[in-house]
């Protein structure tokens, strides 16, 4: 099992508009050339996956020895892969609030590629491609901070619809 410096992860966004015109690029999975990295300042966290279930419990179901009825379950096919949330530093380059907001405002779906570092004799660590969109933009700053400590941050959240692996190689 690898031993992974997590805090060199890379996020890269996927092509958004940052006009509210709707004439960006759209995302594209193959060309990557307007895809950017995010500065990554704090996660990523995951909400984690869920499965869901359906109740088997039965009334005429065997007691157990204290004369308990046991709920029993068995697993559902409906399996909801959650968020990813991380904390970027938010540059608000432009007129519409620059590439971080534009994740959330544009709200298209694409891939988010989470790039782990290699380990070992490994020249590239797993990637995980995340296809999905950002449902949550959540600004913030910092004041009486010296120099580079004061900065303009955004929480993003992403829904995750799949996940593809690229193993290390």
């Amino acid at each position: 099992m690898a031993n992974r410096d997590t805090s060199r992860i890379r996020i890269q966004f996927f092509a958004q508009t940052t006009a509210p015109t709707g004439s960006g690029p759209a995302p594209d999975p193959v060309d990557a050339s307007s895809n950017v990295y995010a500065c990554v300042l704090d996660g990523p966290t995951w909400s984690g996956f869920t499965r869901g279930e359906t109740e088997t419990t039965c009334s005429n179901t065997t007691l157990d020895a204290w004369g308990n009825l046991i709920r029993t379950f068995r697993s559902g096919k409906i399996v909801d892969l959650g968020t990813i949330t991380f904390t970027v530093d938010w540059d608000a380059d432009d007129a519409y609030g620059g590439r971080e907001l534009a994740a959330f405002m544009d709200g298209r779906t694409g891939d988010l590629k989470v790039y782990f570092p290699a380990d070992g004799a490994e020249t590239t660590g797993p990637i995980l491609t995340l296809n999905g969109f950002c449902n949550s933009f959540k600004p913030a700053g910092t004041v009486l901070v010296d120099g580079a400590g004061a900065r303009s941050t955004a929480e993003l959240v992403y829904r995750i619809n799949s996940i593809a692996v690229t193993a290390p190689v």
